[in-house]
Parts: structure tokens; sequence; C-alpha cells
């Protein structure tokens, strides 16, 4: 995701292999269900009927992202936006006790930048970015107006919980921003009503 096309060495293709675009835990369930009416009385019942609820959930693990240095610092002539150098691993862990928060994804100390005409030597697509959790809703009203024509109201909540599902942290190590998370992955909490005539 959001990774140079081109390799950081030619030389060395060995050193682009890694997970790529690979999400490792992915879960998405969802349901409809029709309400049954409520038959107490003729106006409850006309109120009650042909209602319908539904709901999806997803929840996942992030896309994995390379540490890279903006620029072309080893040389080795990049295309117009394009950044493949990497860093270099220092040896710290990349993840600590104040790390997965906005102001500091990773730990920045476990990265460094190359020496001038050289590539680094951390792995691409090797660390892992936040992950997503939606629920979406929505319930539906139709009526029969005639026998093959029916008119359908319906009510829609997009990120019913509003959960904050952050984007991908500031990859390049010789950025101000770099390790912070400057943008969400979806938008707050969504509403939405719309009425569709079907004939």
């Amino acid at each position: 995701m959001f990774e140079a096309a081109i390799p950081q060495d030619n030389k060395n293709l060995a050193a682009e292999k890694g997970p790529a675009c690979d999400v490792r835990h992915r879960l998405a369930i969802s349901a409809v269900y029709d309400i049954a009416s409520i038959k107490r009385s003729d106006w409850i019942e006309v109120l009650t009927r042909n209602w319908r609820v539904s709901a999806l959930y997803q929840i996942q693990s992030g896309f994995p992202f390379t540490i890279s240095v903006f620029g072309d610092t080893a040389n080795s002539g990049t295309v117009l936006g394009e950044n493949p150098v990497r860093a270099n691993s220092t040896g710290q862990p990349v993840f600590g006790p104040d790390t997965r928060n906005t102001m500091q994804w990773f730990n920045p100390a476990a990265f460094a930048s190359p020496a001038a005409f050289t590539s680094g030597n951390v792995g691409r697509s090797s660390v892992y970015g936040p992950g997503m959790q939606t629920l979406d809703l929505a319930i539906v009203r139709s009526f029969a107006i005639r026998e093959a024509a029916r008119f359908e109201i319906r009510g829609e909540a997009f990120n019913a919980l509003n959960h904050s599902n952050f984007g991908t942290p500031n990859r390049f190590l010789n950025t101000p921003q770099f390790g912070t998370i400057t943008e969400a992955s979806t938008s707050g909490r969504e509403l939405q009503v719309s009425a569709r005539l079907s004939f």
C-alpha cells in the first residue's frame, strides 16, 4: 500500500520480498432480519409491518508499510513520485509502551537514515499500521403500491459506533511528521435517508 513500484537496488531484488498488501486478520459479518408485525390492533399492525433491519460489521488488522527515506539519497535514479530508498534498522524495538497512537505509531528511534549513496536494510512492508473496525446499520420499510410497483424508505448509519479508524502513519524518516498519523482511513459516523420507487 503506497509502496514504490521500483526496487531500492536493481542488483538486490531479493530485498524486495515482503508481505505486500497482506491483511493478516479480517472478519466481516452481515445479517438481514425481517421484523414481524405486531398484531394487537389493526392500526398497530399497519405501522409495524414490512420493516427490515440489516447490519454489516467489519474488523481487520492493519496494512503493512515500508519505512523509507524521502528523496533519492542512494542516487539510484528514482522515478518522479517514487521513494524506494528504505531506512536502516537501529536494533531498537519498533513498538514499545508509548507507541500505537496517533502521535507515535512506532518508535522513531528504531530507524536511521542510511549513509549517502547506500540503500537501507529495513524490509519492504515490514511494519503494520492500525486496523479498522466499522458497523453499518440500515432500517428499511417497503410499501406495495400495486402488484408491479413498490415504494421503499431507508435510513442508514455508516460507522454507526463512530469508531476512529486511523490512516497509515507517516513513513518517511527525514520528515517532521515521521511516525505520526494525520488522517483517518474512514470517515466518522454518517447518517443517510433515502427513498426508492421500483416498478
